[in-house]
C-alpha cells in the first residue's frame, strides 16, 4: 500500500480507483456485445414472440423491469419490429397499439417509456400508407416466459 501524504491524497486515491476500473468497464462492455447464445434469454425470448398479421420480428430481448416490485415475476420483452400497413388506409401507428396475447388470450399493450427498460426508445412516428412498412422497438411488461403473438390492432 503506498504512503500517502496529507497533501493530494484524494487526487492519488481517485487516480488508483480509476486505473482499476478502466479494465473491469472494458470487460464489461466487451462483455455485452456478444450475440446471443443458444438458451440465452434472448434466444429463448425470439422463440416465445410469435409474429402476427403484418408484423416481421427484427429482435427480442428479455429483460428483468429492475423496479423490484415485490412478488412480481415479470419481465420486459423489447421487441423491435417490421410492420406493414395492410389495414386498407393510412395511419400513423401508436406504440400502444402493438399488443402481445398470450396462450390465455390475456393482452398486454405495447410501451415505449416508464421504465429504465424503455429509455432512449424512438420511434416513426409519421404516417403509413397502405403498403408502407417502417421499423419500429416495442417493449411489453409480461408474465416471466410468456408465450404469444405480436400483432397490431387499430380497432380502439
Amino acid at each position: 500500500m503506498p504512503a500517502w501524504t496529507a497533501e493530494g491524497d484524494r487526487v492519488k486515491r481517485l487516480v488508483c480507483l480509476f486505473a482499476l476500473m478502466v479494465p473491469a468497464l472494458g470487460v464489461t462492455a466487451l462483455a455485452g456485445c456478444k450475440d446471443a447464445a443458444p438458451g440465452s434469454s434472448a434466444s429463448l425470448a425470439t422463440a416465445l414472440v410469435r409474429p402476427g398479421t403484418d408484423i416481421v420480428l427484427r429482435d427480442v430481448r428479455a429483460v428483468a423491469p429492475g423496479d423490484d416490485v415485490a412478488y412480481a415475476h415479470d419481465e420486459f420483452y423489447v421487441v423491435t419490429l417490421n410492420f406493414t400497413n395492410h389495414l386498407g388506409y393510412a395511419l400513423a401507428p401508436r406504440p400502444d397499439h402493438f399488443v402481445f396475447e398470450d396462450a390465455q388470450k390475456i393482452r398486454y399493450l405495447g410501451a415505449v417509456s416508464g421504465n429504465a427498460n424503455l429509455s432512449g426508445i424512438a420511434n416513426y412516428a409519421g404516417v403509413l400508407k397502405v403498403g408502407d412498412n417502417h421499423d419500429y422497438t416495442i417493449g411489453f411488461r409480461v408474465p416471466q416466459n410468456a408465450q404469444g403473438v405480436l400483432y397490431y390492432d387499430a380497432t380502439f
